[in-house]
């Protein structure tokens, strides 16, 4: 959930020469699974310059505008990836499933960068029967609760194989990426999990790491499933839903702080992991657990 936290390292570069007078940019993500809340801010300047372990001249604060409930939030200052000082505010409050929030970085002399941001609703993930049909195996995944968005969905499969070469059965991980293939429903999302497309593609990943293939006699045993993604607002929109550091940095990409630059989204993670019935496992190819 701090992964836009780290990204804001290279938004300095961005509007530190626009000519502009907004005070602030500000990056971050709020999530009802931490106990406290955090914010990347950092001043718009006219000139590149590090960032200094000096106090900003900021006062975070943030009102919850479902309950009225207020908090003043403190600097702490951070070595980043870069290496860089960064200035990061924080709050030791649990953002709550459905509420709206305003977070406003005043400077003294009145001037302020504000941002609105919903907690979407709670949602859970709840299993459907799998699909079979000739050369076809999918697995619908409800994702039920008025979550507007999904974003970073992905399923990794563990499995099990022997290389042709090799005495020992070797397990791996393997997560493919399910961009834009959730769909919206009256009862929340389906992310439909194609197992037998999956299969195709991990067979051809396995094969190019071991070279000498796959020993048929043991085939690719499918140990378990898990799906995971964040539950997000429907600001939280990355183009094409690629989350690509080189353009989510831009000033106007993902932007929604108001007299500022950046963006603070609220959403918070999901997963299931299961194992697929015997006949679903077979019929998109792999082994079964039972088999072996």
């Amino acid at each position: 959930m701090m992964a836009l936290l780290g990204l804001s390292a290279c938004e300095e570069d961005v509007v530190a020469v626009v000519g502009t007078d907004l005070p602030y940019s500000m990056y971050g993500v709020l999530s009802p699974q931490l106990d406290s809340q955090w914010v990347r801010v950092f001043p718009v300047e006219e000139r590149l310059a590090p960032a200094t372990p000096e106090p900003l001249d900021a006062q975070v604060v943030s009102v919850d505008r479902t309950t009225g409930e207020q908090y003043d939030w403190r600097d702490s200052v951070i070595v980043d990836f870069a290496n860089q000082y960064a200035h990061v505010y924080y709050a030791p409050f649990q953002a709550r499933f459905g509420h709206t929030y305003e977070i406003s970085a005043v400077r003294s002399d009145g001037e302020e960068s504000t941002v609105e941001v919903t907690v979407p609703p709670e949602a859970e993930i709840i299993l459907q029967e799998p699909v079979i049909r000739f050369a076809s195996v999918v697995q619908p995944v409800l994702v039920r609760g008025d979550v507007p968005g999904l974003v970073q969905v992905e399923v990794n499969y563990a499995v099990a194989y022997k290389a042709t070469n090799e005495a020992d059965i070797e397990s791996n991980n393997i997560v493919i990426p399910y961009l834009l293939r959730h769909e919206k429903t009256d009862g929340g999302w389906i992310v439909p999990i194609d197992l037998r497309q999956d299969f195709l593609e991990i067979t051809a990943s396995i094969a190019q790491q071991v070279d000498v293939g796959i020993d048929l006699r043991v085939g690719v045993i499918l140990l378990n499933v898990t799906l995971r993604l964040i539950a997000a607002n429907e600001a939280w929109d990355p183009p094409g839903g690629i989350f690509d550091a080189e353009i989510l940095v831009q000033p106007n990409v993902m932007h929604n702080v108001r007299n500022g630059f950046g963006f603070v989204g609220a959403g918070y993670r999901l997963y299931k992991q299961w194992l697929p019935p015997v006949e679903a496992i077979e019929e998109a190819g792999f082994r079964s657990p039972e088999e072996n």
